[in-house]
């Protein structure tokens, strides 16, 4: 077992046992804020990036010893106060502070899934008529589960693709073609990584999810790093650039849409101004395959 699969390996376990992904988190998001980003005065040189430890405790009201227990995984239930206050105190935003929230609650396993969540047949009709913007329909865990023909021929036909790798975080990490496709790849990968993250701790129980993490941190240095730095965002909107194979430089504007449903799908939908070289891209693709 390699070095990045042996890492990735333990974070997950200890995800599993509820030990210390909350340690983890608020040590990554301490070493990354500085005295000035805290309002504090900078006391001279410090051995190591970030805040001390008694320093978040400080800006938090708690005692030190109370933060040090959390640090190391002693203490793993701060109230939703304590919460909210360490969240201030490290400047966390909006997913980060549901991020912690989620990893103090300690949710209860779920139950075993089945397979792949089924996709409503109301949604693969609104898939095949927003054509000819590229659509598809992606689960927490960024399994890929429908798509449009526009989505296959602008990322990849995943039917082509084994069904254990119809997932987007799979084919940015570790399908080669994606480092050609996507102009902004660190960006998209690590958005991959960030949400899984905030997908497992929502459900830190979650097989498929230990399974995916580690076989991707095992086949791609790029994502056990990234897992490493503990990032998170829930579902948002912004902008792709694209390098496509055929049709060249592309940018196209994307949204979420979270469908009803215990299973927490997401409708992406890919859009361009309709006066764009992209929009017409997309236009003569519909019409070659029509």
């Amino acid at each position: 077992m390699g070095r990045f699969q042996r890492r990735a390996s333990i974070l997950v376990l200890m995800t599993a046992r509820g030990l210390p992904e909350l340690a983890h988190f608020l040590r990554t998001r301490r070493a990354r804020l500085s005295p000035e980003g805290a309002g504090l005065s900078p006391t001279g040189v410090r051995r190591l990036p970030g805040l001390r430890r008694s320093e978040v405790a400080t800006l938090a009201g708690i005692s030190p010893e109370y933060y040090t227990r959390l640090e190391q995984g002693r203490q793993r239930r701060p109230s939703p106060e304590i919460v909210d206050a360490l969240a201030a105190a490290l400047r966390l935003d909006r997913d980060e502070h549901r991020h912690l929230r989620r990893l103090a609650e300690r949710p209860s396993p779920s139950a075993p899934s089945s397979g792949m969540p089924a996709v409503p047949e109301t949604t693969r009709l609104l898939l095949r008529s927003v054509q000819p913007w590229p659509a598809y329909v992606v689960s927490p865990l960024r399994d890929v589960l429908a798509w449009n023909d526009a989505a296959a021929w602008l990322l990849t036909d995943f039917s082509e693709l084994p069904a254990g790798r119809r997932n987007l975080a799979w084919f940015t990490f570790c399908d080669p073609r994606a480092q050609d496709l996507f102009v902004d790849w660190e960006a998209v990968a690590a958005g991959n990584a960030h949400r899984l993250r905030d997908t497992l701790a929502a459900d830190g129980h979650n097989g498929r999810g230990s399974e995916l993490v580690n076989t991707l941190a095992a086949q791609s240095p790029a994502f056990a790093d990234n897992w490493e730095r503990h990032d998170v965002r829930g579902p948002n909107t912004g902008r792709k650039k694209l390098m496509h194979p055929e049709a060249g430089p592309l940018t196209l504007e994307y949204a979420n849409y979270l469908q009803p449903g215990p299973d927490r799908l997401e409708l992406v939908v890919m859009t361009a101004p309709e006066d764009s070289a992209t929009h017409r891209a997309l236009m003569r693709q519909l019409r070659r395959s029509m």
